[in-house]
């Protein structure tokens, strides 16, 4: 089954982007809720970054990336989000890359984390662009100790907006929010019980439990104890692209930034059929091209690299297409020769080179030009004949063409015209495989249990 750079990316892309669903409410099982509430911000005991390749997320719950609605988190607009990883604008906050989305509008795409300590959570977030700016909303989630072991969870909601043109810090943990009571698995608001003293029995069952808005720390005060929680940084409200890198998460002392960059390759070339060949002679040589889990790829193009033995620098042979993480080209080298497969840096994916194999050119036969004009004198001195005039005409006639003819059938200009006919014109397909401007295949979200 082939696997484009793009495919690829989408298939690594669905497996982290997420719907929220009872995470916060899953991991809440077991201890005892702690009172104690940091007032202020330490520095972190452990830093770290990690390099996110094409979306592949390290396992677990501390980073993913998430899809929500805007105005109700469950409620969603139907669209498959599609990943675009490339360079710029300017310099990206981590790294090299950044990763793009372009969505319908009515959704909210960014980072989810799930935390196992509200309170001990200092830093979540990421750093945006957006050409022509964009909106966004921050849902964070906390458990109060009362609803240990349930599926109901304080839900927090901030607007956040992106300015046009210029890189934007988000940090969810500074935001006030708007809080209501949820729960989790049945996915709908948890109804106020006690109600309002004189209100009907209608409006006491759809009254939604709700607290005065507040940051996530002061919910931990006003609720007497830590818990388990998310936060989820989302943007694309309006419909408008955007970019996101440098996702952070700084909780229960461990700091660490997810760099988001491109697939990272490997290109092999596997031993050719013969090392040694009479100098003209068709040798088939393989390259092969695969990510860093081992998968192939295909839809790209690899480049064929030679360099003559004894000489410096490596000149292009030709551009070849890979297809389901192969590539396959015949040389005929006239001498003894050097190959490589190169795969170029791209915005999707970083290069890598295959080590190089050395061709050797064996000579071939040495006495066929011998056997040129060598009749043409010998027949024009023979005396021998009658002296007559008629028979001293004889070997002038007969020279004449057969000097002439001679050098067209020598057949040294023949094979110095092989590696002309047979090499290709020019490696220019390979910048238009770039997938930097093209989307990925699409992403759709799953739900974790």
């Amino acid at each position: 089954m082939r696997a484009g750079i793009h495919q690829r990316i989408a298939a690594i892309g669905a497996a982290a982007c997420v719907v929220l669903a009872s995470g916060a409410a899953g991991g809440t099982s077991g201890g005892a809720a702690s009172a104690a509430v940091p007032t202020t911000r330490t520095a972190p005991t452990q830093q770290s970054t990690v390099v996110v390749r094409g979306l592949a997320f390290p396992e677990g719950r501390a980073m993913r990336l998430g899809l929500v609605g805007c105005d109700d988190v469950y409620e969603r607009v139907a669209e498959s989000p599609q990943a675009m990883i490339g360079t710029g604008p300017g310099s990206a906050p981590a790294g090299e890359r950044v990763l793009r989305y372009d969505l319908v509008g009515g959704n909210a795409l960014g980072p989810l984390s799930y935390v196992s300590s509200v309170a001990l959570t200092q830093s979540a977030g990421l750093t945006a662009y957006a050409e022509q700016g964009t909106t966004g909303v921050v849902w964070a989630g906390y458990q109060e100790p009362a609803d240990r072991r349930t599926g109901r969870v304080w839900f927090g909601r901030a607007e956040v907006v992106v300015p046009a043109g210029r890189w934007t810090r988000i940090e969810a943990t500074d935001l006030t929010y708007s809080w209501s009571k949820w729960d989790m698995y049945a996915q709908a608001p948890v109804v106020d019980q006690e109600g309002d003293e004189g209100a009907d029995d209608a409006a006491e069952e759809t009254a939604e439990e709700t607290v005065p808005d507040g940051t996530l720390a002061d919910m931990v005060v006003r609720h007497r104890g830590d818990g388990a929680g998310f936060v989820m940084t989302g943007l694309g409200c309006d419909g408008n692209e955007f970019a996101i890198d440098a996702l952070r998460l700084h909780t229960a002392g461990t700091a660490t930034t997810y760099d988001i960059e491109g697939l990272e390759t490997s290109v092999g070339m596997p031993a050719p059929p013969v090392r040694r060949a009479e100098a003209g002679q068709p040798v088939e040589l393989r390259g092969t091209l695969a990510d860093s889990t081992g998968a192939p790829l295909s839809g790209v193009t690899m480049r064929l690299e030679s360099r003559a033995v004894g000489a410096t620098g490596w000149k292009l042979e030709r551009v070849v297409d890979v297809v389901d993480g192969a590539a396959v080209a015949r040389v005929q080298p006239e001498r003894a020769t050097s190959y490589r497969w190169r795969f170029v840096d791209r915005p999707m994916a970083e290069g890598s080179v295959s080590a190089a194999v050395t061709i050797e050119a064996a000579s071939g036969a040495s006495g066929s030009p011998s056997a040129s004009p060598s009749p043409s004198p010998s027949g024009g001195a023979d005396p021998t004949p009658s002296p007559s005039p008629t028979k001293s005409a004889e070997p002038t006639k007969s020279a004449s063409p057969t000097k002439s003819a001679q050098p067209s059938t020598s057949p040294s200009p023949t094979k110095s015209a092989e590696p002309t006919k047979n090499a290709e014109p020019t490696g220019s397909a390979e910048p238009n495989t770039s997938p930097s401007t093209s989307p990925s295949a699409t992403t759709p979200p799953v739900d974790p249990t």
